[in-house]
């Protein structure tokens, strides 16, 4: 036998269930105009790959800023290059300091007698 079902003092008086909306910082609140935005990319693209696109109004869109790879790869390669001719540099240097002080002389007595 089952027992009746009698209202209780606490009751949800909520009539739809819990939901969770995502509020998102990057985008804002407004609307966004996704379809004349694809349009626009779409033509960018179409311009880089030389097809004709229809014309179009607005900013165009720049994905390389600044250097190019080669550019950017022949500065790094610069960089090695000097910063290898300064150690190569310090290390004759401190060669050089260690073969004309005491410190030679010690190193010469190690080397003979070691």
């Amino acid at each position: 036998m089952e027992a009746p079902k009698l209202r209780g003092m606490f009751r949800n008086v909520r009539t739809k269930p819990r939901s969770f909306v995502f509020k998102s910082r990057h985008l804002s609140d407004a609307p966004p105009e996704w379809g004349e935005r694809k349009r626009r990319i779409e033509a960018e693209v179409a311009l880089e790959r030389g097809e004709a696109a229809p014309k179009h109004t607005g900013s165009t869109i720049r994905f390389r800023k600044g250097l190019s790879v080669r550019g950017a790869a022949r500065k790094a390669n610069f960089r090695v290059v000097v910063i290898g001719v300064v150690l190569l540099w310090i290390t004759w240097k401190v060669i050089v300091w260690a073969e004309t002080t005491e410190f030679g002389k010690m190193l010469e007595f190690i080397r003979d007698n070691g």
